[in-house]
């Protein structure tokens, strides 16, 4: 499959995953089937490298699918775009322990972000302990991955006089998933926890995180270790588009109170306030998607130029990122504003997506505390951490 191949298939499905966003919501995580069918549409495969015949999609490539699925439902876009890193970790594992891990190019890899576990160094690899939070995904995963530091008998082990921590990876199965996603939005995103007890991983099925990861596959779209974050603006850019959408279309046909003339009343699209919040939704859409699009195109022309990527362009996938969840959540409280009292309601689209807006920006890439170190970085410091 080619990449205009997944993002055509993305359009096919979202008719479907439109009919099935309450059922999503209920069940808290993807329902099987509609994973089979994410599968067959390629949407899991979009990192796996061409020399393995996938299709290898640049970081805009991703992100427009992923747009797409997070304008059908948020919480599909989110899992698309947690489960599709899998073919960028096989750019970091030797070509064998790769085939292991992912024997398919539609394996589905699900896991978090945060060094929440414990990996004490045995014969052979690593005995795993831990319970990571926020694992969206993890139910349909094929792989789950968590990071942890790395110990040995002395304690700690210490790279460079700083703690190792690595990504370990093991198929699903061998993971426990607790029942713990209860929260405002993103239910359908299924992010729960995970434990693993005495776990062991073989050192192949590891990768050791620094500012310096290093590749082993040479290609460019493997060239940097963050880069698995910037596919994330996708689903803050089809969740704004989502609700922006569901606005103009109930000012087709609702009308609101004329609050000068009693007893009377006004279409919705006739409401001056209605007309310009509309107005500065797209206009704060259109300047969100130029900042992603941009910072997306530069990424890729210094990976490919390089195999490595500058400061300041590191600075600015981080800065487009959190400008589109910040942005995605203001467009969305716009809209509900704009909407009235209806969209209070449980079941009514734009309650879902403020309640979906709300919570992709609890994600700590996209949090308040976030800007803090890059604003060090815009002020001189040499390094916002290997994650940014």
């Amino acid at each position: 499959m080619t990449a205009a191949d997944i993002k055509q298939a993305a359009l096919a499905l979202v008719p479907e995953i439109e009919a099935r966003a309450a059922e999503i919501e209920a069940l808290r995580h993807l329902p099987a089937d509609l994973v089979a069918q994410l599968k067959r549409a390629g949407a899991f495969r979009m990192l796996m490298p061409r020399a393995w015949g996938g299709p290898e999609m640049s970081p805009r490539e991703q992100n427009e699918v992923i747009e797409i699925y997070s304008r059908a439902d948020p919480s599909v876009g989110w899992c698309v775009m947690i489960g599709s890193d899998s073919g960028f970790f096989v750019g970091y594992h030797e070509e064998s322990a790769a085939r292991e891990l992912y024997p398919d190019l539609d394996c589905c890899v699900a896991g978090a972000a945060s060094p929440l576990g414990r990996a004490e160094r045995v014969a052979g690899g690593f005995r795993v302990n831990g319970r990571w939070s926020f694992g969206s995904g993890v139910n349909h995963a094929d792989v789950i991955i968590g990071i942890c530091p790395t110990f040995d008998a002395q304690g700690p082990i210490l790279v460079d006089g700083a703690p190792e921590v690595r990504v370990v990876a093991a198929p699903a199965a061998k993971w426990q998933i607790l029942d713990t996603w209860h929260t405002l939005g993103l239910a359908g995103s299924g992010s729960n926890d995970y434990v693993a007890r005495d776990l062991f991983i073989p050192e192949r099925h590891t990768i050791a995180m620094s500012l310096d990861t290093r590749p082993i596959r040479p290609e460019p779209l493997y060239g940097w270790f963050p880069l698995f974050l910037a596919n994330m603006h996708g689903v803050a850019l089809g969740l704004a588009r989502r609700a922006i959408d569901t606005l103009e279309r109930l000012a087709q046909t609702k009308r609101a109170p004329n609050f000068t003339r009693a007893g009377e009343s006004l279409a919705m699209k006739d409401v001056p306030r209605v007309r310009s919040t509309v107005a500065r939704a797209e206009m704060l859409l259109g300047a969100s998607r130029a900042y992603t699009y941009e910072s997306m195109d530069r990424l890729w022309a210094e990976l490919q130029r390089d195999r490595a990527v500058s400061g300041p362009t590191r600075l600015a996938v981080a800065l487009s990122r959190q400008y589109a969840f910040r942005t995605a959540r203001e467009i969305t409280q716009m809209m509900v504003d704009a909407a009235g009292s209806s969209a209070i309601y449980r079941g009514q689209p734009l309650e879902r997506l403020l309640r979906d807006a709300y919570t992709t920006c609890m994600h700590w890439s996209a949090q308040e505390r976030t800007l803090e170190p890059l604003g060090g970085v815009i002020l001189g410091e040499e390094s916002a951490g290997p994650m940014l």
